[in-house]
């Protein structure tokens, strides 16, 4: 029997997976996605998440959403250094059937019609969201996917202020628009 607080948890985490999934997709970037299914990352972090449960509290969505976004980056990069050190071949490309899944996580970068997104599309996303520069796809993905306040995101980001921050998002989503425009 589930507790309230592990309902709750439940109906938070339902609500968040379409963004996590779509901010685990872009970080990961290309070499990782075409070696190995982003589901295993997110399954990781839930896992994490309910064998830790009982000891964490999240006073609210946006506590919760931190933790999440905060271990999935971690899982990330620890992936990557993993894979560059095992030198494993990164050039098999692995193409997944979640389309609808990823148009709802990615649903927050653009317009409502953004959401109707075919693979095809998703695949162009990711393919210009992979040329912006590092600090581009930092602040994309910590604002607009993880749904951080511009402030943290300005902590995270090497102390950046809030003003910074804004700035810094509105030209990498001009320079993802320009990226997609040039498909």
């Amino acid at each position: 029997m589930a507790t309230d607080k592990q309902a709750q948890l439940a109906d938070q985490l339902g609500r968040m997976l379409p963004g996590l999934r779509a901010f685990i997709r872009l970080r990961t970037g290309p070499e990782i996605r075409a070696q190995e299914s982003c589901s295993d990352l997110v399954q990781s972090v839930c896992r994490e998440l309910i064998e830790e449960w009982s000891v964490l509290d999240f006073p609210n969505d946006a506590a919760l959403r931190s933790w999440l976004f905060t271990t999935a980056l971690h899982k990330v990069r620890n992936r990557a250094r993993h894979m560059h050190q095992q030198r494993r071949d990164v050039g098999r490309e692995v193409r997944g059937s979640q389309g609808a899944e990823l148009a709802a996580g990615y649903a927050d970068l653009g317009t409502p019609s953004a959401a109707a997104m075919t693979v095809e599309q998703i695949e162009q996303l990711e393919a210009a969201f992979d040329r912006l520069p590092e600090d581009y796809r930092e602040v994309i993905t910590l604002a607009r996917l993880a749904g951080l306040p511009l402030a943290d995101v300005g902590e995270r980001m090497g102390g950046r202020s809030q003003g910074a921050i804004t700035m810094l998002l509105g030209r990498a989503l001009s320079a993802l628009g320009r990226e997609l425009a040039a498909y």
